[in-house]
């Protein structure tokens, strides 16, 4: 419960949400949430409320991320079965802690119980998102792979400039992975809270989110700019800045949610 009984995801006052116009709202199909356009400074916005929904069960969110972290852990023990659970949880657990970032804004208790909250009737769309992730992410880096292989060969070649080459294609292909990772991130987002909140199918709630992504890419890039600054500072310190940053990002994501497709 957040103790002095504010809303973490009220906007500042001088980050007040446009109400939408006719320009600004995205419907593709009839009965889906409206999803508008809103400033780029939104996305430092967005990271100030995912603060603010920390600081206000700060002892609640870090004994969630220490489970959180230890499962995903375990998990990845086991060869191949450990790597395809985590993902497929991990859209669950999302869910479930979107509705506890609800309950922080509703002023309603919050607890550790919200990170398996998912586990109810909506898991299967949830399941179906963690899925539908696995498969893009690996297709992804099968392609990244292929590519390096291809570049690595071709460096090969070149007897002289062979190294310089190399050296050339390992930046290229992480910019390469990040630009096709980029569409399947925008497809996730607000994928669990539209699932568990409008009771959307994945594949609908993944087209829907990869629109109000697309229409939002200036306060998407603000936000990754700020995000991998925080990154670096939350790796310092033994990683244990993950500690704050991942309870901060859960919140992010509902604050965009929340934002974007205008929810109380």
């Amino acid at each position: 419960m957040n103790p002095d009984d504010r809303n973490p995801f009220e906007s500042a006052p001088d980050a007040a949400r446009p109400a939408p116009d006719g320009d600004s709202a995205f419907r593709p199909v009839a009965g889906e949430p409206d999803s508008r356009t809103v400033d780029a400074g939104q996305g430092l916005e967005w990271l100030r409320q995912g603060w603010q929904a920390f600081i206000a069960a700060p002892g609640v969110w870090v004994v969630i991320t220490l489970l959180w972290v230890t499962a995903v852990v375990v998990l990845n023990l086991v060869p191949l079965f450990g790597m395809i659970a985590a993902t497929l949880l991990a859209m669950v657990t999302v869910g479930g802690l979107m509705t506890g970032c609800r309950a922080l804004s509703r002023g309603e208790p919050f607890g550790v119980h919200h990170l398996w909250a998912g586990f109810g009737d909506r898991i299967n769309p949830l399941l179906l998102l963690g899925g539908l992730y696995l498969l893009a992410s690996l297709a992804i880096g099968m392609l990244v792979v292929l590519l390096s292989a291809i570049g690595a060969g071709l460096a090969g070649l070149a007897a002289v400039a062979g190294l310089a080459m190399l050296m050339a294609a390992i930046p290229a292909m992480f910019i390469v992975a990040i630009m096709l990772m980029a569409p399947v991130l925008m497809a996730v987002w607000f994928a669990p809270a539209l699932v568990v909140f409008h009771d959307m199918k994945a594949l609908e709630a993944m087209k829907l989110s990869f629109f109000a992504s697309l229409r939002n890419a200036p306060a998407f890039v603000v936000f990754a700019l700020l995000y991998v600054v925080l990154v670096v500072l939350a790796s310092i310190p033994a990683m244990l800045g993950w500690l704050v940053l991942l309870p901060v990002t859960f919140g992010a994501m509902y604050a965009s949610y929340r934002d974007v497709f205008n929810q109380a």
